[in-house]
């Protein structure tokens, strides 16, 4: 039988290894808190004076020192009558003594304190704990036991999840050790976070008819309510459950508000306004030409080579004083830390500032892969905003210039993206087959769509009229059109139509998916004539029809009020 002293599951044990023997078994599952370990294929007991006189007491005829020093704490000093041999192994001399207690001559276990500590620095982010110490054994194996732990090499320090009691585990395992703990205000954020939780209340913010922030009281029956509702999530920064806006999930909350008899608190919160970005001006920097070049020769699409290189000026120009070469790694973090604190960037602009950074560094100068240690945000997902049928039809009764029509409809009639319309050609529209041919659209993917039969009458009309001669819409001196004027053309419709919906161009893609939906199209149909790689990326329109909505009861209804 060997002892040594293991850390599992963060916690500190005495690991009992022997040759299979059910006597033994027996014996040592009678000390509380037995364990087997699947992992380690050993039994493990507490690491406490209580189990360890257990120990002793279980197997009587072994002798065991009672000597404080760890000197003449060896093997042979161990005897034993049985036939199997009871020893400490060469781990166990190192991190296990026994001590002698003056008058009872208690036994106790406890690590060697000669060795000097090893100092340990500790950072802590609302969502990560950095921890800095030189490598050794025990450390690492305790540290490596966490779920997620990752070692970064560059910075060489252990980065953990915090959450759960991961922050609490790790304090008190290096409590004597830590020479400083760095909480980024951790304090603040915690105080704002509980500030919004009160007894009694069920509070839902509306953050821009976006996203829904839901706020109580832990309440299992509620809780596991919530997380029936689709796209439900918990958001561990903000202390609360999320799910996309829509007035259908707004009603579904308060219904269950009234059910769980919590008070009803719904509030819609407006945009936060930041700081605006740095205008344009004579000594502005420009991207290196190196960058662009390199966007071109992996053959990204243009608009993501617009995207990038005006996102890399605007970091480039953060640092006007400065060669791109001399920007350090801290001042790109305070840099992306501007953008989320002052800026009040979206998440989506905070990606793509952090990818624009990253390919100049990694792709353009060929350097390792970086990893920036600010928390890149968890996309938020939304529920897209959708026209009926009815309101697609007063918006294209308001529109009276053929052209302008035409083009709303091409694109509601093939659910286009803004880009797929402008670069569709004469020789795409296919009345033959009544389809639309969409090449090189997102994803570098070519795709068929469908063509309406009203949609060709109409497109024949404005054809005889404007006689665009390559590309199927032309501006007003040839060339493509312009995405901002169909925008505008778009908004015009919606403001005489009476519409109050926040309501884009890419609402109308939406639509079409929606209405083919309720229509009854298969989804894999809907997701070939979308373009979507991922059957996922479709499924979000299952969330928005309201089709059999009809024939769904209240609860509310049921009850005796």
């Amino acid at each position: 039988m060997n002892i040594s002293k293991i850390i599992h599951h963060h916690e500190t044990r005495i690991r009992v290894d022997f040759a299979y023997n059910s006597e033994i078994t027996s014996k040592l599952k009678q000390i509380p808190d037995t364990r087997w370990s699947r992992t380690l294929r050993t039994w493990h007991i507490p690491y406490t004076k209580e189990a360890f006189e257990q120990l002793k007491n279980l197997f009587p005829d072994v002798e065991y020192p009672t000597t404080t020093s760890t000197k003449n704490f060896e093997p042979s000093n161990i005897t034993t009558k049985q036939s199997n041999e009871i020893k400490i192994t060469e781990q166990a001399k190192s991190n296990l003594f026994l001590k002698k207690e003056s008058v009872n001559k208690d036994i106790i276990l406890e690590t060697n304190t000669k060795a000097k500590p090893i100092e340990v620095d500790i950072s802590i982010t609302t969502k990560r704990i950095f921890v800095k110490l030189a490598k050794n054994d025990t450390d690492t194996q305790f540290l490596s036991s966490f779920r997620y732990v990752n070692w970064d090499k560059n910075n060489r320090q252990w980065i953990i999840p915090n959450y759960g009691k991961n922050l609490e585990l790790i304090k008190s395992y290096f409590q004597n050790r830590t020479t400083s703990i760095t909480e980024e205000h951790l304090e603040n954020i915690v105080e704002a976070k509980t500030s919004m939780i009160e007894a009694g209340i069920l509070k839902l913010l509306n953050i821009q008819n976006r996203i829904l922030r839901i706020y109580f009281v832990y309440h299992p029956t509620l809780k596991e309510d919530i997380k029936k509702i689709a796209l439900s999530r918990w958001n561990s920064s903000e202390n609360c459950w999320t799910i996309p806006y829509s007035e259908r999930n707004v009603e579904t909350i308060r219904i269950l508000s009234q059910i769980n008899e919590l008070k009803f608190d719904y509030q819609l919160i407006s945009k936060t306004e930041g700081v605006p970005r740095q205008p344009k001006h004579a000594g502005y920097l420009r991207c290196p030409v190196q960058y662009i070049e390199k966007l071109k020769e992996l053959r990204y699409s243009i608009n993501t080579q617009n995207v990038y290189t005006d996102l890399f000026e605007e970091f480039i120009n953060y640092y006007p004083d400065k060669t791109v070469s001399e920007i350090t790694e801290e001042e790109v973090i305070n840099f992306l830390r501007y953008l989320v604190n002052d800026r009040k960037i979206s998440t989506s602009y905070q990606n793509q500032s952090i990818n624009a950074i990253k390919f100049y560094y990694e792709r353009v100068l060929g350097g390792k892969r970086k990893i920036y240690l600010i928390e890149r945000p968890r996309k938020e997902k939304y529920l897209p905003e959708v026209l009926s049928e009815e309101e697609v039809v007063a918006i294209l009764k308001t529109i009276s210039n053929i052209k302008h029509k035409a083009l709303i409809m091409t694109i509601y009639s093939g659910g286009l993206r803004i880009s797929e319309l402008i670069n569709l050609k004469i020789k795409d529209i296919d009345s033959n087959r009544m389809q639309i041919r969409v090449t090189q659209s997102k994803g570098k993917k070519d795709r068929y769509t469908l063509l309406s039969k009203k949609t060709l009458l109409t497109l024949r009309q404005y054809f005889a009229e404007y006689k665009p001669k390559d590309w199927l819409f032309e501006g007003e001196n040839g060339g493509q059109y312009a995405d901002r004027s169909i925008q505008n053309i778009l908004r015009t419709a919606v403001k005489k139509a009476g519409i109050k919906k926040r309501i884009t161009v890419h609402t109308l893609r939406h639509s079409f998916a929606t209405h083919l939906l309720e229509n009854g199209t298969d989804l894999r149909y809907i997701q070939n004539l979308l373009g979507h790689s991922s059957s996922k990326t479709t499924e979000i329109y299952t969330h928005i029809t309201t089709k059999g909505f009809d024939q769904i009861k209240n609860p509310l209804d049921k009850l005796e009020i």
